[in-house]
């Protein structure tokens, strides 16, 4: 997975880092049957200019379909975790989505009235 994080309005913090090292590992282990350069990650913190509100946005783009989640909170990594949880959940919805593809199309398939 090629990821790239983004700080606006805030300094790059190691303690940040590491601790997201830990969530990109979980979306990688949700996405094992596509291609590592075919999935792109862009993370994006971003501090308020004038109260201590902190924003996580997440872009996740994936063959056929790109998630989204962006959550704020009170400190940096209240908003990631609340971020990388949202996107998650989004992941598990598009695999079940692909793993449904297949029935939906053969029931449709049956419902076609023959000439």
């Amino acid at each position: 997975m090629i990821y790239n994080v983004l700080y606006k309005n805030l300094e790059p913090m190691p303690q940040v880092e590491q601790h997201l090292g830990g969530k990109i590992q979980k979306v990688e282990d949700l996405l094992p049957t596509f291609d590592d350069d075919a999935v792109k990650l862009d993370i994006s913190f971003e501090k308020h200019a004038r109260r201590e509100e902190y924003y996580a946005s997440l872009t996740l783009a994936i063959p056929r379909k790109t998630l989204r989640a962006k959550e704020k909170g009170f400190d940096v990594f209240n908003a990631m975790n609340a971020a990388f949880d949202k996107l998650l959940r989004e992941v598990k919805k598009f695999k079940d989505m692909l793993k449904r593809e297949h029935t939906y199309k053969a029931r449709r398939a049956e419902k076609k009235p023959r000439k």
